[in-house]
């Protein structure tokens, strides 16, 4: 699969993500009809994958009746889209200019076992391609030409997306460096990076880093300083950036907007506040240093009022950091996703409500950027608030974290008798008390001794006997009814 950006290409992945995610065995017929495909492109199709894949990786294949998909162990439709992406001429090609190396197409073409008429055919659908990001593609030798900060996204996309299969792509640059930069951040302004968002994270810093090792730098203009100031206000007291990781990576102090750009490129990932006081801060400067962003994402969060969302202040948060994805870059031409094939009429809804709030801004000179990125942002901002709204159902069950002065079998005694008294449509028994890398939600902690010195828990508590008698039940039952009817009123 040598190139994702034409439709025969995209078509596999199709194919592959439909059998992946399959509840039931398809006929090719069902799978031509799906794939709006004749029968003998299908066949063409499922002989492809074949030869990309191993068997032991992922095998399509047919019986009597239907198309059969078999994966191996720890293999999940992400790994097999970054295999996919590392096959690919897109990812070669880039992958090679990436490294410094300036061949012209005959000698590419050569060296990778392709013959010319196809190479100026896949060539022109890759520079199609960069165009909508405003990159192009050059022959003469092969070099990808555009702005510095375009250039950079584009190849944290390659990179990113073909992570896993690729595995830690830059030898000269040690993941745990990087990794310990990123946790200087974490502490700084009070967030935290999934394991994979991490990665990404890191992955984009290892771009910056080889750009400029390559001599290549990036100068932020005045508007750029002055949006950067309302992330710097956020940082946390006593938590500086370490920069000086970067230096001791590249082997010389980055300048002060090289520094600059490798913290805002958190940004183009995902990553969690740690409590809700450090989201507050961080819509507080937004609203002063950038009030039209401010004012967006304000917009489309009003959206979920209807739904009485508990915790608006954090999900304004994550709005404004994903509008500030587009701080540099006025095109995020991401890599092409697989669409779901069938959308909830409520999300259809909500789609065309975000819709309509971007049709409002997008004449504003300030939000030029929402034009060219609308079909984007209406998916993110979709899938995001379709699950804060899935998620309101679980926050209004009572989240009970046990404790016992006898330790943890006490607990889990305590846990079992919960257990058979309550349902977990009325209890969560949470396992952690405190959360250093996310807000964690506890809306009551029972146990048999008191908190009177941990000032830093804002959870309810019930203090019971060991083992619970009637009454203890009772204060329970009466904190649950309390709850539920907060909610209806």
């Amino acid at each position: 699969m040598k190139n994702l950006v034409i439709a025969s290409e995209y078509r596999k992945l199709r194919l592959l993500h439909i059998l992946f995610t399959a509840e039931q065995n398809y006929t090719k017929k069902e799978l031509a009809g799906l794939l709006h495909c004749s029968i003998k492109t299908l066949d063409s199709d499922i002989k492809s994958l074949q030869e990309i894949f191993d068997p032991a990786i992922a095998y399509v294949h047919e019986d009597e009746y239907y198309v059969l998909f078999d994966v191996g162990e720890q293999i999940n439709f992400s790994y097999l889209y970054a295999m996919t992406v590392s096959n690919s001429y897109m990812y070669l090609i880039s992958k090679d200019i990436f490294a410094g190396k300036r061949q012209n197409l005959m000698d590419w073409a050569e060296e990778n076992f392709s013959s010319l008429p196809t190479m100026y055919r896949r060539v022109r659908q890759i520079d199609t391609y960069l165009a909508e990001s405003r990159l192009v593609l050059e022959t003469t030798p092969l070099d990808i030409k555009g702005s510095e900060i375009r250039l950079r996204f584009y190849y944290f996309q390659i990179y990113s997306r073909s992570y896993p299969y690729t595995k830690w792509p830059f030898p000269e640059i040690p993941y745990a460096q990087v990794n310990a930069f990123i946790k200087t951040i974490e502490s700084c302004f009070g967030i935290y990076f999934s394991l994979s968002a991490r990665i990404n994270y890191a992955i984009a810093i290892a771009v910056c880093l080889e750009r400029v090792k390559q001599g290549y730098r990036y100068s932020m203009s005045e508007a750029d300083l002055h949006s950067w100031n309302s992330i710097a206000e956020a940082q946390r007291e006593f938590h500086p950036v370490d920069y000086s990781i970067l230096g001791e990576i590249v082997g010389f102090s980055l300048p002060k907007h090289e520094c600059y750009i490798n913290v805002l490129m958190c940004f183009w990932t995902k990553f969690s506040y740690v409590d809700e006081g450090q989201a507050d801060v961080r819509v507080k400067y937004s609203k002063s240093v950038n009030p039209h962003k401010h004012e967006l994402a304000q917009a489309l969060v009003e959206l979920l009022g209807k739904y009485h969302i508990h915790n608006t202040t954090h999900i304004l948060a994550e709005t404004v950091d994903f509008l500030t994805r587009f701080l540099f870059i006025d095109k995020m031409n991401n890599l092409p996703e697989i669409p779901y094939t069938n959308v909830a009429p409520d999300k259809h809804e909500l789609s065309q409500q975000i819709r309509a709030v971007l049709n409002t801004f997008e004449s504003d000179r300030n939000h030029r950027y929402i034009r060219s990125n609308k079909a984007m942002m209406i998916h993110y901002l979709t899938d995001f608030y379709n699950i804060v709204i899935q998620q309101e159902q679980q926050y209004r069950i009572l989240h009970v974290k046990i404790v016992s002065e006898n330790g943890y079998f006490w607990e889990e005694y305590l846990r079992t008798e919960l257990r058979k008294r309550y349902s977990e449509e009325q209890i969560i028994i949470c396992d952690e008390l405190h959360s250093h890398e996310h807000m964690q939600h506890i809306d009551l902690i029972i146990s048999d001794f008191p908190f009177y010195e941990e000032t830093g828990i804002t959870a309810d508590t019930l203090v019971w006997n060991m083992p619970p008698v009637k009454k203890d039940f009772e204060q329970l039952d009466v904190f649950l009814n309390r709850k539920n009817e907060s909610f209806t009123e």
